[in-house]
């Protein structure tokens, strides 16, 4: 009996484990199967394809070069030629006084900016000014006694050389009393003309006489700029040309300036003739003479040429060159140069307004290199139609 019932409770296990293992296995095959229908598969490749594309536009977007561009633009451009010098005054005057003695103050002091006629250094006048009032007294009584002597004259009680030396004594006394005013006013020494003290060679209680020199004075409104310009521009250069003036010690600041006059003689020696260009300021003392400037001589001026920014040329072999782009690829071009500038240069030809040219990112470049814009609104803001910027300072022709 008892081995009948473990007979029986054996039995149970043995069958449930094998069914479990066949639910198992079905399931499996259930999936297998699913994979390898060809929905999942265009499903995966699909996936696999998108992918791979992502990938693909990622390499290309690292492979592209990221730069910056500017569109050619029209606007003026000029010729000109450059020259280095130092400002000079055409008036420089040493000032001696007119009478002697012993200074008694200064009434202008170095770097100081006078008008014509400002008082610049007092001498003492005591003796002076006694010989003016002791001459004007005498004057005075000779004038009276003058209009005395014209009553007897026109009464008949005189004679006429009576009449005429009072007249002769009278004008005596008028001019001695002028010439001791004249000598009172020497007293006080004063500024010829407009223009700003350079030197001060006197002192307080010095001792001086009329060939003592006292100050130099120098004449701010007439600064020239003297340049020696190579014979071969003698046809060119002519008078009341214009002139742009700039030194480094005054940066971001132009001056305007003009041929004043040139020698119309080349030095054998050195194979120039010399231009004198006169230059202007808002200030008298914005120029002082002996500052180092750079004088550029306009010769020509077109109004409306083709630019190009020179932040995008590409030096090669003597040649110049800019990219622009075709289809997200760097495309190198050759220029033919006019006039050029500080900023800009002229292109003669192959180029149109609004075409834009790499202004960074240009170097290491090479004809057909992918490149990415990433100033692209700007670029695009730039139509063919828009109006030009013009350049910031007159151009200079290649060579001048």
């Amino acid at each position: 009996m008892l081995m009948a019932l473990l007979a029986s409770s054996g039995c149970k296990p043995s069958t449930a484990q094998p069914a479990a293992a066949s639910a198992a296995t079905t399931t499996a095959a259930s999936k297998a199967d699913a994979t390898k229908s060809p929905a999942g598969a265009d499903k995966a490749a699909a996936q696999k394809a998108a992918q791979a594309e992502k990938d693909k536009a990622r390499q290309a977007a690292a492979e592209q070069v990221p730069v910056e561009t500017a569109p050619v633009t029209r606007g003026p451009i000029s010729a000109f030629l450059t020259f280095n010098t130092t400002l000079e005054t055409e008036a420089v005057v040493d000032v001696f006084p007119q009478t002697s003695g012993q200074v008694e103050a200064l009434l202008a002091e170095e770097g100081q900016i006078v008008k014509e006629g400002d008082p610049l250094l007092k001498i003492e006048d005591r003796e002076l000014r006694v010989d003016a009032d002791e001459s004007t007294i005498t004057y005075e009584h000779q004038r009276q006694g003058a209009a005395r002597i014209e009553e007897l004259f026109k009464s008949n009680l005189i004679n006429k050389q009576e009449y005429d030396d009072n007249r002769y004594q009278l004008e005596q006394a008028r001019l001695r009393n002028e010439r001791a005013k004249l000598r009172l006013s020497y007293a006080t020494v004063r500024a010829p003309f407009a223009g700003v003290i350079a030197t001060r060679e006197t002192q307080v209680g010095a001792r001086v006489g009329t060939g003592t020199k006292l100050f130099s004075l120098v004449k701010l409104d007439d600064i020239v700029a003297r340049v020696f310009v190579p014979g071969r521009y003698l046809t060119v250069v002519a008078e009341h040309q214009k002139a742009i003036v700039t030194s480094e010690f005054l940066p971001n600041r132009t001056f305007t300036g003009w041929v004043k006059r040139l020698s119309p003689v080349i030095d054998p020696k050195s194979g120039t003739f010399k231009v004198t260009v006169g230059v202007r300021s808002e200030k008298p003392n914005d120029l002082p003479p002996g500052l180092f400037v750079g004088v550029r001589i306009i010769t020509d001026t077109r109004a409306s040429a083709l630019l190009v920014p020179k932040r995008a040329i590409v030096y090669e072999g003597g040649e110049r060159f800019v990219y622009t782009i075709v289809k997200d690829r760097a495309v190198k071009r050759k220029l033919a140069v006019g006039y050029e500038d500080p900023d800009h240069l002229e292109v003669l030809a192959g180029f149109e307004v609004g075409t834009p040219v790499i202004v960074l990112g240009q170097n290491g470049l090479k004809d057909g290199s992918a490149v990415r814009v990433v100033n692209a609104p700007a670029t695009a803001a730039a139509r063919p139609d828009a109006p030009a910027p013009a350049p910031a300072a007159p151009a200079n022709k290649p060579g001048g």
